[in-house]
């Protein structure tokens, strides 16, 4: 803009001094390569200043504190996500400005708990549309940002997560999981060459965790386990791994993910063979019911979502959907599930006196270890394993990611008596939520206790704490597999618990005695946040020794 004024200008002043034939020239009327290319950079250039300036001062979002650079350019928001941990990010911005921060030219990042229920409460704050992607080849559940869409779905699945249906699947999650899992463990100890105290193995729990994990999901989602664990099938770990890249790609660079076929073929064709996997899998057990009267031949998720029918909407979903909302159960209750496992274990190990009190409850409660202890019989009986689950959760959320909500047009007062208009982006910050030192006292402590009921805390506050938990999400949009996830999680550890003993290997770099200087605390194994938040590294950082633990001892 400047440098069209400037050209207009000088053309003026050769006009008025007479020299007409300059002004008509042919270099003038039709400037060199160099002298356009130098008007348009002029001109983008004073676009992208002019854009800062009212991002930074001008901007209806100005008053709210944050980085220069982060409310200059919505660049500064993607490098983060690609390039670190931004969870830490978000927690270190709101420890520094407050419970509200400006993390982008239209972005808004809330851990204020209220307005953050508020938000995910009601269907007005739809999903934005980083959650667009189109990896599974159809909206499900959780990329939809349409609200009926996502309402009519949930009514159709609800079905498979009841805390009922849920019981009638412990059998097969236990076989799949913490069974399979037992029997990986004593195979480990057969063959180890350590035969001290009965055999000691060294075992990558980390991994081992997500191959069961995996089968637990194939079990009910698929009818079959994948039998990862036992058999090292990853067919399935390189599709998940695939769509995690490409639906990266998809988020932050749309226009390139449309050549992905191009670009990283491999992954496409790992991603084919996962979705065609799914298809042949609802394929076969339609014609199955079919051949059968039209009665389920097996009580899973894959069962409620083929005889699914939404009284409301009148229609179930066709193969398409059910295929997108499989490769979302496979996608989300894989690495939700064993990351929390994993992360749990680690912070058993280097919190000796939380291990040693979960693992006395439990061998306490259940001494037969002929017999496997259920989620339905455990729950109430084992409060400081749930606890230890809670505390884990909110400690190191495997969803540790921003929720992303977009204001309605009639925008939104927040509690502190600020206006947000509608179209702003607003993020909650699930870990600076769940790290925020207003709602959790030393918060980088872990420690169970949060969730006892006990001499310091009330029913009421237990019962407070555990809805400040976003380890699921909240409100409307809440994970609908949770209480699957749970059952899982619980029987797994309250089984390995009460029938090994498990410690870090000495040549760890992780332990009760290596202390973080700025916490005070056990360091913690670094973490990968690619879609969830993970250990970094399992096979380095994954490994653990494991032994039968001698009931006969005292």
């Amino acid at each position: 803009m400047f440098a069209i004024i400037g050209y207009l200008r000088s053309l003026f002043i050769q006009a008025a001094e007479g020299d007409i034939g300059s002004v008509y020239s042919y270099e003038s009327i039709f400037p060199s390569q160099n002298a356009v290319f130098s008007v348009i950079a002029s001109i983008a250039g004073g676009i992208l200043v002019s854009r800062v300036i009212y991002n930074i001062y001008f901007s209806p979002l100005s008053k709210y504190p944050g980085s220069i650079i982060d409310k200059a350019l919505e660049i500064s928001l993607v490098y983060r996500f690609i390039s670190g941990p931004i969870p830490l990010h978000f927690l270190k911005q709101h420890q520094k400005y407050g419970q509200y921060v400006r993390v982008g030219p239209n972005q808004i990042s809330i851990d204020n708990i209220e307005d953050c229920k508020k938000i995910l409460k009601s269907h007005r704050f739809t999903k934005t549309m980083i959650h667009n992607v189109r990896v599974f080849g159809e909206q499900n559940t959780f990329t939809t940002n349409d609200p009926e869409v996502n309402k009519v779905r949930r009514r159709l699945m609800k079905p498979a997560y009841t805390t009922t249906h849920v019981a009638k699947m412990e059998n097969a999650i236990l076989e799949a999981g913490p069974m399979s899992y037992k029997r990986k463990i004593d195979e480990a100890i057969q063959n180890s060459k350590d035969k001290s105290s009965g055999g000691v193995a060294t075992i990558n729990y980390i991994d081992w965790f997500h191959y069961m994990a995996f089968d637990v999901i194939g079990e009910l989602a698929f009818g079959q386990s994948f039998d990862m664990l036992q058999r090292g099938d990853y067919m399935m770990l390189d599709g998940i791994k695939a769509m995690s890249v490409i639906g990266i790609f998809e988020i932050f660079m749309p226009n390139l993910s449309k050549l992905k076929k191009l670009v990283v073929p491999w992954l496409v064709k790992d991603v084919d063979r996962l979705m065609s996997f799914a298809k042949s899998v609802i394929s076969k057990r339609i014609e199955q019911t079919m051949l059968n009267g039209g009665k389920a031949v097996r009580q899973d998720t894959l069962q409620v979502f083929i005889d699914a029918v939404d009284a409301e909407a009148g229609k179930g979903m066709n193969a398409k959907q059910a295929t997108a909302e499989l490769a979302l159960q496979l996608f989300a209750g894989t690495d939700t599930a064993s990351n929390t496992l994993s992360w749990t274990m680690f912070l058993l190990m280097v919190y000796p006196e939380v291990y040693d009190k979960v693992c006395k409850e439990i061998r306490a409660t259940y001494p037969d270890r002929s017999k496997p202890i259920t989620y339905t019989d455990g729950l109430s009986k084992l409060p400081y394993l749930e606890a230890v689950l809670y505390e884990s959760m909110r400690f190191l959320p495997t969803t540790a990611a921003s929720l992303t909500r977009l204001v309605p047009s009639s925008g939104v007062e927040l509690s502190n008596g600020q206006f947000l208009p509608g179209g702003t982006e607003v993020f909650i910050p699930i870990y600076s939520i769940q790290h925020n030192e207003k709602l959790w006292k030393n918060h980088h402590v872990f420690n169970p206790e949060r969730f006892m009921v006990n001499e310091f805390n009330s029913t009421e506050d237990v019962e407070t704490r555990k809805k400040n938990l976003f380890a699921f999400s909240s409100g409307v949009r809440i994970c609908p597999g949770r209480n699957l996830a749970r059952c899982e999680m619980f029987m797994t550890l309250a089984n390995l618990l009460r029938d090994y003993d498990f410690w870090l290997p000495e040549d760890m770099p992780y332990g009760p005695d290596v202390i973080e200087k700025k916490t005070g605390q056990p360091k913690i194994i670094p973490a990968f946040f690619g879609i969830t938040y993970s250990p970094k590294n399992p096979k380095k950082n994954g490994w653990i020794c494991v032994k039968h633990h001698n009931f006969t001892s005292v």
